[in-house]
């Protein structure tokens, strides 16, 4: 009886920390395929974005666990030296876990990864056999502001990294990965549970 009133009691604070997160912003890729032969660069249109995530105390100090998934949509934009083209959207869908401490005031610091998945609307070019995934890590600022007892508003802002290549790319001769940067800045809101 005792140590089931002890974990009621120990429970309680860190399930009151436990939070939601929904956020909305904009995504801004790096090229995904660059041909300095070819004079040719396949690159995301900057896309809107929207992302829900769950925050967990560790227990261990002010440190929280993350589980996020964010999902955006673009158009990929062809240019070279024969002009610029836009070809079909592409939905970037990731899911991340952060790990989350304090850096100063309402300022919290991110690091994490996850995958990437990326899925054409149509295959074709470097998406002709359809969606692939790929590993990425990911490191940011956090920066809240109370709004009510159980609301924050956040502004939050991070820096990913991946090695982006596909089959198609592999079968014309893409031996290499393209390291591609992705920035992306969030605004929502946090509600804790």
């Amino acid at each position: 009886m005792r140590s089931a009133l002890l974990l009621f009691v120990l429970a309680g604070p860190l399930a009151g920390q436990t939070t939601v997160r929904l956020m909305a912003g904009a995504v801004s890729s790096s090229s995904l395929v660059n041909d300095d032969i070819l004079d040719t660069q396949l690159r995301p249109a900057t896309a809107p974005a929207v992302s829900a995530a769950i925050s967990l105390p560790t227990g261990r100090g002010p440190w929280r666990l993350v589980a996020e998934g964010t999902y955006a949509r673009a158009p990929l934009d062809v240019s070279g030296s024969s002009g610029t083209d836009r070809l079909a959207s592409v939905a970037m869908i990731t899911t991340l876990v952060l790990f989350e401490g304090p850096v100063a005031g309402p300022i919290r610091w991110q690091l994490g990864g996850g995958a990437i998945f990326y899925r054409p609307s149509q295959r074709q070019g470097v998406f002709q056999d359809g969606m692939t995934r790929r590993w990425m890590v990911t490191g940011g600022v956090t920066w809240s502001h109370p709004l009510s007892a159980r609301m924050t508003l956040l502004v939050d802002g991070r820096l990913d990294t991946e090695e982006f290549s596909t089959s198609a790319l592999q079968r014309y001769g893409y031996e290499s990965q393209q390291n591609v940067r992705r920035g992306t800045l969030m605004v929502g809101i946090e509600r804790r549970l």
